[in-house]
């Protein structure tokens, strides 16, 4: 398989799965609320490939001096990729009636940063009033 047909088969996959269908959910119905579930996505790719075709051929003619290209020489080709999708909840939209509230997620991870700089400042303001 050629490179363009491997980034063509890429785009392809990236098209038919990214856009809002990722970062927003279907919605649930509870009683008259609705609830939507809203995620950052970040996507990741990467690849790479090549071809020795050349520089067989190259060789070959150098030590053969013959006109015709070797067959084998020109199939060879290398590639490689890969990728990753990360999804993070971001929050919900509740809808009841004709009124929209976000509510944001909160992760364990912003919870110790913000207990770790309350920590911090409340030892700061302690050293503080004892040196007065």
């Amino acid at each position: 398989m050629k490179l363009e047909n491997i980034i063509a088969k890429v785009k392809e996959v990236i098209h038919g799965s990214a856009g809002v269908n990722l970062s927003i959910g279907n919605p649930s119905q509870i009683g008259d609320l609705s609830v939507i579930p809203v995620a950052r996505v970040v996507f990741g790719f990467g690849g790479g490939g090549g071809s020795s075709a050349g520089k067989k051929q190259k060789q070959k003619q150098d030590q053969t001096d013959a006109n015709e290209p070797d067959k084998e020489a020109e199939d060879n080709f290398g590639g490689g990729g890969g990728g990753s999708v990360k999804t993070e909840p971001v929050g919900i939209y509740l809808i009841k009636g004709d009124k929209a509230r976000f509510y944001p997620v909160v992760s364990i991870r912003e919870i110790i940063a913000i207990f770790s700089i309350l920590s911090l400042l409340l030892l700061k303001i302690h050293k503080l009033r004892r040196k007065r």
